[in-house]
């Protein structure tokens, strides 16, 4: 008898000891598994919500947020989603108990646009950046308020770098006139408000446009609005679509080779011949069409009655300075409006680069990537910049916006040997600030910009060969924090 009890007291104390290994090492809510379980559940469900800034490291039940949150409010609804991924949990039930957040702020961005679209079906398009999840919740509100039937589509971002002012209260204003328009696009950039569109009512253009240019300070209002035009071309997508009435099949003609020769896809031909000739209004097609071909998007317009030649949209910089450049030489009889805005271009030398990990650095390899492969030229012996050198100064000014705000650059001028080293210097230096005053007309901060000449002295090649002189003629870009 004895025996046996020893042999049951051996099967139970075996039983035991299996039973502990599985609670320890098995069981979904041991120590072990329970804290692996509630990270992944934690890290699903912030990846489901949109919250790609955060992540979870779980200690026990006790979650640690971390990332760079755009926003104080996306934080705590970061936090909410990770106390609730496994359910309403608790100690018992297996639950996360409490989350710390260990959540940095993200760099503010800068320049902070917004936009908003209406299209000629009433539909509305909201873009950019936004403050926070409950301004973003409360212009969807707006903007599906005046949009009745139509849809409403949400492309905006949570990002820090919005004005101090009353930047919610300005773009609900800029709603509600763009809400008045047939059709248009609203475009607050920082503290500038710009809303262009069509009306077909005089008066509403009238009013509107006043409301506009007097919003409250620190805001500043820019309007264009037009009524009907009698031609137009459109980027549409994939196209160029020219419409409206022409006079002559001479000019029909003409127009449609010009927007075939510049733009590189396809172009629909709309156009009409009738109605009344317009003398000289040609001339400001044949100098904007080619430059409108390489538009982004926007629309090109004819309205002899009212606003004459306008242009609208988004391109690069260089695009809408040389458009601003040939159209001051037209001497054609109707005003000539140019209301676009400018937009960065896709550069592929800086893909890869992360400029949040040092940021220094980052945008120092930005800017040696892009000139190390392409060239600001120079007519002969003078700082004029050659308009072959546009892709390139879009390119800079991508890398430039791309940043952190708080970085301060060096445009260097750099010669070869030939001639008068005092020449030389001078001559760098008018051309490195020829590069800094093109880049603060494409609106970069002048403040963050120096220029300095260095002549023929950091030569990177011999100056005794042509190849060797060229690559020492050159634009570079040294990038400082600003309490260096």
């Amino acid at each position: 008898m004895r025996l046996l009890d020893y042999l049951f007291g051996f099967v139970a104390l075996l039983g035991l000891v299996c039973t502990g290994w599985w609670a320890v090492y098995q069981s979904a809510n041991t120590p072990v598994n329970l804290q692996a379980r509630l990270q992944a559940n934690a890290n699903a469900a912030l990846t489901e919500q949109g919250f790609d800034w955060a992540g979870v490291r779980m200690h026990g039940q006790r979650a640690e947020l971390t990332g760079k949150a755009p926003s104080i409010d996306a934080i705590d609804a970061a936090a909410e989603t990770v106390l609730t991924s496994s359910g309403a949990g608790g100690v018992l039930l297996g639950g996360v108990t409490m989350v710390q957040s260990g959540v940095g702020t993200a760099p503010p961005v800068s320049p902070y646009v917004w936009r908003a679209i209406k299209t000629h079906s009433g539909d509305y398009i909201l873009i950019g950046h936004v403050p926070s999840r409950t301004i973003r919740a409360d212009l969807m509100g707006e903007a599906a308020s005046h949009a009745g039937d139509a849809a409403v589509e949400d492309r905006m971002q949570l990002a820090n770098g919005a004005p101090a002012a009353n930047w919610q209260g300005m773009a609900r204003l800029a709603l509600e006139r763009l809400a008045e328009l047939d059709s248009g696009e609203v475009r607050l950039q920082d503290k500038t408000v710009r809303l262009r569109g069509i009306s077909m009512d005089t008066a509403t253009r009238a009013r509107i446009s006043a409301d506009v240019a007097n919003v409250t300070a620190p805001f500043r209002g820019e309007p264009f609005l037009r009524g009907p035009a009698l031609w137009s071309a459109v980027h549409g997508e994939g196209e160029l679509v020219l419409s409206g009435k022409v006079a002559t099949e001479a000019e029909r003609a003409e127009i449609l080779a010009i927007a075939r020769q510049y733009y590189a896809r396809t172009v629909r031909d709309e156009m009409q011949v009738a109605g009344d000739p317009h003398p000289g209004w040609l001339e400001g097609v044949r100098v904007g069409l080619p430059h409108f071909a390489h538009f982004q998007s926007g629309e090109m317009a004819f309205d002899p009655e009212e606003t004459g030649l306008s242009f609208e949209g988004e391109a690069s910089g260089s695009t809408i300075a040389y458009l601003q450049q040939d159209l001051a030489t037209v001497s054609g009889p109707y005003p000539v409006t140019v209301f676009t805005d400018t937009v960065q271009v896709d550069v592929d030398e800086i893909r890869g680069i992360d400029f949040d990990a040092d940021p220094v650095a980052a945008c120092q390899s930005a800017f040696d990537a892009v000139m190390e492969t392409n060239k600001v030229n120079f007519e002969t012996g003078l700082a004029n910049i050659t308009r072959e050198s546009g892709q390139t100064l879009d390119k800079v000014m991508t890398v430039s916006q791309r940043c952190a705000s708080d970085l301060v650059f060096e445009v260097s001028g750099h010669t070869d040997a030939t001639g008068a080293r005092e020449a030389n210097i001078a001559l760098s230096e008018a051309r490195a600030r020829a590069v800094r005053d093109y880049m603060v007309s494409a609106g970069f901060s002048p403040s963050r910009l120096t220029v300095i000449g260095y002549g023929p002295d950091e030569a990177v090649q011999s100056n005794d060969t042509e190849d060797g002189r060229a690559k020492n003629r050159r634009i570079g870009f040294k990038v400082r924090e600003r309490s260096e």
